[in-house]
């Protein structure tokens, strides 16, 4: 059986339009690297967008307490609470007893709090902790570790007077003068 030169260009023609398996090997090695460099930050950056959502959410409490004490004259009390993973507000109470909630915020999914600590309570890694704020918008100190999806930890550092946030994207050991 013989072919005649138009069948072999047919034949020709088919056969070049297949890829070879070298070039299939190139291509998925290519995609390989790709997703496997782009994966892990994609994923890194939505664990992120938690840690920096809650570090804001710590922040606008904080301030808020700030700007009702001072306008109030009255102290008012941050409350974070370990075990709920959530920051409140409240007023100090005229007389001991049970404080009243007047604003709280729940960290974001996959966020919790690690600890607390101020130069005037131990640490606290369960329970709640207090960051109290005066009526002259006197913020208390503390240091607040939260960790993340991933595990990794952020610490804010409360700053004193002002109760703006110094936010870490790593564990910091904070010693308090």
């Amino acid at each position: 059986m013989r072919i005649s030169g138009t069948g072999k260009a047919k034949a020709k023609a088919i056969s070049n339009k297949a890829f070879t398996l070298i070039e299939l090997l190139v291509v998925i090695v290519i995609l390989g690297i790709t997703v496997g460099y782009i994966g892990p930050k994609l994923f890194a950056g939505i664990s992120t967008s938690n840690m920096d959502t809650a570090s804001r959410e710590i922040l606008t409490i904080i301030q808020y307490a700030r700007s009702s004490a001072v306008t109030q004259h009255k102290p008012y009390y941050v409350r974070f609470d370990i075990e709920n993973g959530s920051v409140g507000l409240y007023p100090k109470p005229e007389k001991s007893g049970e404080l009243e909630l007047l604003k709280e915020k729940k960290l974001p999914e996959g966020v919790v709090l690690k600890s607390v600590k101020s130069p005037y309570q131990s640490e606290k890694i369960e329970g709640k902790a207090d960051i109290m704020v005066t009526p002259e918008g006197v913020v208390e100190q503390g240091v607040i570790y939260i960790e993340g999806a991933l595990g990794s930890t952020h610490t804010l550092v409360v700053k004193p007077f002002s109760g703006l946030l110094t936010v870490h994207d790593h564990y910091v050991e904070v010693l308090h003068e």
